[in-house]
């Protein structure tokens, strides 16, 4: 069977330990923000959120330096929008259609905008992952300027701008966990083949014709490594 490889190691490597820190620094903040534990408690788990914010901004700024083509070739990704990226957006990829044409209900939204099957030729991303991308990498740098700005000079930022800073933490990283648990996940685990690229051991391939059928465009300009396998 033809693989490509889609996600390379270092690739991997980054997503996982992003993935582990990102929802231990939130369960953490979580419990501490809305004072669902004891003082104590409280005073641990923070130190614990330091420790963690530290590795995740640390494996960030690796990422960047030691493999900065990769990096560049994420950003590039996430930041071409073209008609059919604008168009994946006009029916949500057919996502509404696989999950709910098979039901009888659905008749009652085949004419509406968002129900229509199918969907436009996508990149190495579709609109949605892109979006995620953009997501992520803006709260990565807003959570890190403002987290980092009340950990080590609060009192330089002055009453208004600490609490300015405080509520943007909080609530941006509400905001994007939730949208990366409740879209990003369950889409993710559907498309299994992406999903288990990114977290088998070995090689992170996928087989050519999912490729071909769901990012047909990187596929036929960019695709450059093709393995194969027994």
């Amino acid at each position: 069977m033809t693989e490509v490889l889609r996600h390379p190691a270092s690739s991997r490597i980054v997503h996982i330990v992003h993935m582990v820190c990102w929802y231990v620094l939130f369960v953490t903040g979580i419990i501490t923000y809305f004072n669902l534990a004891s003082d104590a408690t409280k005073a641990w788990l923070m130190e614990l959120h330091i420790y963690f914010a530290a590795v995740l901004t640390f494996i960030t700024i690796a990422y960047v330096v030691v493999t900065p083509d990769r990096a560049f070739l994420f950003l590039k990704e996430i930041l071409h929008w073209d008609k059919d990226t604008i168009a994946w957006w006009k029916n949500f990829g057919g996502y509404p259609y696989k999950f709910f044409g098979k039901y009888k209900f659905y008749k009652y939204f085949e004419n509406l905008w968002f129900a229509k099957p199918g969907c436009p030729p996508q990149t190495k991303y579709n609109a949605g992952q892109k979006l995620l991308g953009l997501s992520v990498v803006a709260s990565l740098l807003i959570l890190g300027v403002t987290g980092w700005c009340l950990y080590f000079f609060p009192q330089a930022l002055g009453k208004y701008w600490a609490a300015t800073f405080f509520n943007w933490h909080v609530w941006v990283s509400i905001v994007v966990t939730l949208f990366v648990t409740c879209c990003h996940i369950p889409l993710v685990i559907i498309n299994w083949p992406d999903f288990v690229s990114m977290f088998r051991l070995g090689s992170g391939t996928v087989p050519l014709e999912w490729a071909k059928h769901h990012n047909p465009k990187w596929v036929e300009k960019e695709l450059v490594e093709i393995t194969e396998k027994e």
